[in-house]
């Protein structure tokens, strides 16, 4: 069901660079990137504003479009504070790489050794929880608040609002009571589980090898360093009123994310000036907190490495690592790609099941537009006519893999995957299919095209 909105305000408010007067060629290629990915995504009713952050060849860019309450013609801008949700993780992650290349940590070591508790239970018969298990989401911990999973598993227009009210009401001795009563089902490291408590206990960890609280280790590792001043996990009454509401996809007002615990799960507020800044951080390809934080602790599958809380990819141009962050009424994808010297950071404040992918779609169309080499995207070149008819769109996409090989990238699986999960979150979930199983004829020999094709025949 979609929330149709009467009038759509497509407004250019800023855009910045920091090297004025010079490159304005490139400006002018990055912002008609960035203004043609958005009117993409603008055009769904479920998205009513988008901020852009791009870092592109030590360059900093910014646009923002729309409004950000409905009919108000409040566009948002470079003071706009949003919640970045799970980037926040990444982060955390950051400061466990420092942590290391400091020599506070081991990544295999127990955790129990930076605990002031046994914790008898963390460990599964002779295997034992570690530093590596819980920056990878393998610890088998419990992964959420007591009460959250089922509200997530069964999500209603009132979910989140009883989410608000079990974080209020939780706390860090409820936390260390949940950590003491877990039990694990099988042994650490195997499995991969996406977990919000597993951050925090390694926040308390921390906390504890540097004598120092969380927040003080973000200002001094990673905010005073890149000039981060508007990025936080606490915001005083001047800076609420620029923390943007968020609204679910039916244009209903979301409540904001509680922080009941230390935040490193989720709790931080960020402008797009400062996750630029941040871009320029993790895009230090020499500096050792950065490089050990990229490093993969763990492989889920072909697709799926993880860094320290870093999804970490792979193209045909090199690496490059991610995050999407999800609060109760923004969403935002963060991405880094060191082979092109870019970051881009996408982000609204709207939050519905299909709102990932559309901002996943508009990071991808600006990658394929600034890259500096490589191959075209082929997903964006058959999306729009796939969403027409798939079938045009499939007959498309052999056309140019007779006649254009050379041009576009057609190694890699996911942006086939993709296509696919774009159908299933506007509900064609038999166009879907199709798609799936041109994938699965495609790359037969590997695991995730079953698994999208078994999907929509699961949903179907």
């Amino acid at each position: 069901m979609k929330y149709q909105i009467t009038l759509l305000l497509v407004v250019l408010t800023s855009i910045s660079c920091t090297n004025s007067g010079k490159n304005i060629d490139k400006a002018a290629i990055v912002q008609t990137s960035m203004d043609a990915n958005a009117q993409s995504i603008l055009s769904d009713s479920t998205i009513t504003s988008l901020s852009i952050g791009i870092l592109k060849d030590g360059i900093g860019y910014t646009s923002h479009y729309g409004e950000l309450d409905a009919g108000k013609g409040n566009p948002p801008n470079n003071e706009t504070i949003y919640e970045i949700a799970a980037v926040t993780k990444t982060m955390t992650g950051t400061l466990v790489a420092q942590a290391v290349v400091d020599g506070k940590l081991n990544l295999d070591d127990d955790i129990r050794k930076y605990l002031n508790n046994d914790y008898p239970n963390f460990q599964y018969k002779y295997e034992v929880i570690t530093i590596r298990h819980l920056v990878t989401h393998t610890s088998r911990l419990p992964n959420n608040m007591l009460g959250v999973s089922e509200l997530l598993q069964n999500r209603d227009d009132n979910s989140f609002q009883k989410i608000e009210e079990i974080a209020k009401n939780y706390n860090k001795e409820m936390f260390f009571e949940q950590m003491e009563n877990a039990v694990l089902d099988t042994i650490p490291g195997l499995i991969y589980e996406y977990n919000n408590l597993a951050p925090n206990l390694m926040a308390h960890i921390l906390e504890n090898v540097y004598q120092k609280s969380f927040d003080e280790l973000l200002n001094d590792f990673i905010f005073k360093k890149s000039e981060m001043t508007t990025t936080k996990m606490r915001l005083s009454e001047d800076e609420k009123v620029r923390l943007a509401n968020g609204y679910n996809g039916k244009g209903k007002l979301m409540p904001n994310m509680p922080m009941p615990m230390w935040g490193a799960e989720g709790g931080m507020k960020s402008t797009t000036p400062d996750l630029i800044k941040y871009m320029r951080l993790h895009l230090d390809t020499i500096n050792p907190t950065v490089v050990e934080s990229h490093r993969v602790n763990y492989i889920d599958n072909p697709n799926h490495s993880l860094g320290y809380y870093w999804v970490v990819g792979k193209n045909t141009e090199g690496t490059y690592y991610s995050h999407h962050g999800g609060a109760m009424g923004m969403q935002n994808w963060f991405f880094v790609f060191p082979a092109y010297n870019m970051g881009v950071s996408v982000i609204t404040n709207s939050s519905s099941e299909g709102t990932g992918q559309l901002l996943y779609n508009t990071v991808m169309g600006i990658v394929n537009d600034l890259k500096p080499n490589g191959k075209k995207s082929i997903e964006k070149e058959i999306t729009p006519k796939t969403m027409q008819n798939v079938d045009e769109g499939i007959a498309l996409y052999h056309q140019l893999k007779k006649d254009n090989l050379d041009t576009y990238n057609f190694e890699n699986q996911n942006e086939l995957n993709n296509v696919g999960y774009a159908l299933l979150a506007k509900n064609k979930v038999k166009d879907a299919i199709k798609i799936f199983a041109l994938l699965v004829s495609e790359f037969p020999k590997f695991p995730n095209p079953y698994d999208s094709l078994g999907e929509a025949y699961f949903i179907n």
